[in-house]
């Protein structure tokens, strides 16, 4: 009896072991990997143009890289530069679609014209489904002249999702912001920590 009493009891105390330990290390990993990424490619570029090295140079050098990038759209003649090279890739196959592709989902999340900015939910039958309104001006109109917006439902436990078209009156906004939705998804449905008002 004794024996099994200890055997419960570690086995309690790995499992709160765990609880605690595999968050903080798989964020601290994630965080090492992209860390290690940016910084590896700035080195390979630093190295090229720097004399001097130390630990963290290249993840500074990409700072610094991006800031400057910033900087120069925001000039006449070098914003005019980028266009170019934005146009000859547009002539490119294969090349144009990948870069359109990428550049409207960065811009998305992190432009001036979010996508990813208003939570809504969906009423389908007897249930409802979360997701974002990506596309809120409809862009095309069906035979029988009805109109579309777009809702992006991202999956749980992976960051995947499909896209869906509905009437406007069948898609209800929500006061929930996106970092909320997002971890009430993806957790699928384990973290709801926030004060939403939910219909």
């Amino acid at each position: 009896m004794r024996r099994n009493g200890l055997i419960k009891r570690l086995s309690i105390y790995f499992l709160n072991g765990l609880l605690v330990f595999l968050p903080i290390a798989l964020t601290v990993y994630l965080v090492r990997y992209i860390y290690q990424l940016l910084n590896n490619l700035g080195m390979n570029w630093a190295e090229k143009v720097l004399p001097w090295s130390f630990p963290g140079m290249g993840l500074l050098f990409v700072i610094a890289l991006i800031l400057v990038i910033g900087f120069l759209t925001k000039l006449w003649l070098t914003k005019k530069l980028f266009d170019m090279i934005e146009a000859i890739l547009d002539k490119i196959p294969l090349v144009r679609d990948l870069y359109g592709t990428l550049k409207d989902t960065i811009h998305s999340f992190i432009g001036e014209k979010k996508s990813f900015d208003t939570v809504v939910f969906v009423h389908l039958g007897g249930s409802r489904k979360l997701g974002f309104l990506t596309v809120k001006a409809p862009v095309f109109r069906t035979a029988d002249g009805k109109e579309y917006v777009g809702v992006y439902f991202p999956q749980s436990y992976q960051f995947s999702g499909d896209l869906h078209w509905y009437e406007r009156e069948q898609v209800e906004e929500l006061d929930m912001s996106v970092d909320d939705a997002l971890r009430l998804i993806i957790s699928g449905g384990v973290t709801h920590n926030h004060k939403s008002h939910l219909p």
